[in-house]
Order: structure tokens, then C-alpha cells, then sequence
């Protein structure tokens, strides 16, 4: 069981030291969009993948994991791939639509209820697919609350009930990739739990 693995692994201090870093330098100032214009250009962002670290912080239990995504919206398939910082790999997943494929530790299952999958078999919450459209920052569901910076127009912190819990999404710091400002370090609290996402790309198709 990949938890197992996980636990002798330490976070790495980049991801559990973010500070909220909401400004950008002045030479960025220009690329500043309204809300709304970047909301549009996100919902249209459907074929990426994001690359860095992941954390897993509840109580006295902390396990960290590299992070492969790979989202191709255009035909309803992604790819995520967890793996040690010595490139084991503890969990790889293969989806089509509502059909999702993991192998961990070697043994392979497939269900339709993919969090339920992953929780069943490493012990992990993660909100897979609200986590999609709150990488990009922006709400999953109609529900959701965004709050924003007055300055950069991008967002700091989210607040949604997905799956009958609150969830709060804090942004701790952009960077640029190509002509988008996405989130870099993002902070995710559900209860006792904290998962922290240090991204290193985003790469836009």
C-alpha cells in the first residue's frame, strides 16, 4: 500500500512554507484581466498538464508525493501518475469518462467513483474533479465563492461544499506560463485535512 511508502517521506519545506504572494511584478501588471474575461479563458482551458509536489497533512500523519496530471477535456480522459521523490511509482491512473482505471502496489482495480477509489485504496481524500477547476481557479460548482485581489483581479481564496463538506481553497502564489497567470501554491483544507500543491509547470495545449 502506497501509504505505507509514503509515510517514510518527508515534505519538502517549499511546500509547507507558502506565504500568500498575491501581487506580481510590474513588468506582469499589464497582463491583468477582468474577472469575468479570465473566468471565460479558464472554462475554455479544458487540455493541460500540471507537474510538482502534493501534500498530505492530517493530524499527526504527513505524506508527500510527486504530481503528473494530465487532463485532456476534449476527450473526457486524464491521466494522473504519484510517485516517490526517488520515481517510484505509488499510484497511476488511466480515465474515459466515468470509467476510471488505478493500479497501486502492483494490483489493479476500475470503478466509477474515482475519490471513493482512490480514499478506498491509499486512505487519500483528494476532490479529483472539483480539483480540476479549482487548480485553474475557478468554481466547480454554481455555488462556489471566489474572493479576489483587488489589484491582480486573480484569485485568493475559494470556498465550496463539494460533496456535502466545506472546502477552502487558499492561492498562495501565480506564475506565468505562456500568456495565463496560474496558481503556483495552493493551500487545500477540508476539516483536519490540508493538502498543500507546490506546481513546478502547467503545460497549456
Amino acid at each position: 500500500m502506497w501509504t505505507r511508502i509514503l509515510g517514510s517521506l518527508f515534505i519538502l519545506s517549499v511546500i509547507s512554507g507558502c506565504t500568500t504572494t498575491s501581487t506580481m511584478p510590474p513588468s506582469q501588471q499589464a497582463l491583468t484581466q477582468s474577472i469575468s474575461e479570465r473566468t471565460r479563458e479558464l472554462l475554455r482551458l479544458n487540455n493541460w498538464t500540471v507537474i510538482g509536489k502534493i501534500a498530505f497533512i492530517q493530524n499527526d500523519k504527513r505524506e508527500s508525493a510527486s504530481i503528473n496530471w494530465q487532463n485532456q477535456g476534449d476527450k473526457n480522459q486524464q491521466r494522473l501518475d504519484l510517485t516517490t521523490f526517488l520515481g517510484i511509482n505509488i499510484l497511476h491512473l488511466n480515465s474515459k469518462g466515468s470509467t476510471h482505471h488505478i493500479k497501486v502496489d502492483g494490483k489493479e482495480y476500475n470503478s466509477d467513483d474515482l475519490d471513493g477509489l482512490i480514499y478506498q485504496l491509499t486512505g487519500l481524500t483528494l476532490p479529483t474533479e472539483a480539483l480540476t477547476y479549482w487548480l485553474k481557479g475557478i468554481p466547480y460548482l454554481t455555488g462556489d465563492q471566489l474572493s479576489y485581489d483587488p489589484v491582480t483581479k486573480l484569485p485568493r481564496n475559494l470556498t465550496s461544499y463539494y460533496d456535502d463538506h466545506l472546502w477552502q481553497i487558499q492561492y498562495d502564489s501565480y506564475q506565468l506560463y505562456g500568456s495565463k497567470r496560474l496558481a503556483r501554491k495552493i493551500t487545500i483544507k477540508q476539516s483536519d485535512l490540508i493538502i498543500k500543491i507546490m506546481l513546478k509547470d502547467w503545460i497549456i495545449k
